[in-house]
């Protein structure tokens, strides 16, 4: 389990998971990105923009 950073709500990580992958919270509704599994950490995913290809 891990702490969603955004509302706090506990988390659940997949057997798994791994460093960089997105998963989003069940309460809030965040994309988060997975920074640590031992010990389970999560962060907000970055923001990725669009890229109109200029």
């Amino acid at each position: 389990m891990a702490e969603c950073p955004v509302c706090g709500a506990e988390v659940e990580l997949t057997a798994d998971a791994v460093v960089g992958e997105l998963m989003e919270c069940p309460d809030c509704g965040t994309e988060l990105e997975v920074l640590g599994v031992d010990p389970p950490e999560l962060g907000e995913a970055p923001e990725t923009e669009e890229d109109w290809g200029q």
